[in-house]
């Protein structure tokens, strides 16, 4: 038996080597046949062609750098655009491109009693008629707090023009800071317990 298994497994493996007459004996010699007429049957493209294409790519390259474009709202008196002010106002032709965000990451409670939840909110000052200003936390567009706040006479050491940070004061509330081209303000935002 062990002969015969012997003599098997031989045969397995070197059945592959040996000579087999399904296929030809110049099969394997040879070489890979290109179809030459497939190259020389290449389809000219017509103008029209070629100016659909080139305004398909014009128009998708127009979509990118509009996505690109600043979303910011103008600061000051709006003016038509290419007009500069006059050179004795002090109007800056300007617009913030991006507003200030913050990171909350603690439940805040408003004077007014409404919670501020963890996570990141966009913060806008607002300037009512009485000379009072109010703070608006944003989350996308949607106003999720007023907050009123008081103006400073200070930057805070702030680098920019236009900031806003979460100062945590005690383990009981927490001050905000803002500052933008009208206004410094701060306001005071209880933690919650």
């Amino acid at each position: 038996m062990k002969r015969f298994l012997t003599f098997y497994l031989l045969v397995m493996f070197l059945a592959p080597a040996l000579p087999c007459d399904a296929f030809d004996d110049d099969f394997w010699d040879e070489p890979i046949k290109i179809d030459e007429a497939a190259k020389s049957q290449q389809k000219a493209v017509t103008d029209k062609e070629f100016n659909s294409v080139l305004d398909f790519f014009t128009r998708n390259k127009k979509k990118k750098e509009e996505k690109k474009k600043p979303k910011g709202a103008p600061i000051g008196p709006q003016l038509p655009e290419g007009q500069m002010p006059p050179s004795d106002s002090n109007v800056i032709p300007a617009t913030y491109d991006d507003y200030p965000t913050v990171m909350i990451p603690v439940t805040l409670v408003t004077p007014g009693g409404a919670e501020i939840e963890p996570g990141y909110y966009r913060i806008l000052s607002v300037k009512a008629e009485n000379r009072t200003f109010f703070l608006n936390f944003y989350q996308g567009n949607q106003l999720i707090a007023k907050i009123p706040a008081r103006e400073v006479n200070t930057d805070h050491n702030q680098q920019s023009l236009n900031y806003a940070k979460i100062i945590p004061v005690n383990d009981m509330y927490v001050n905000v800071i803002y500052g933008d081209i009208d206004c410094n303000i701060e306001a005071r935002l209880d933690i919650k317990q």
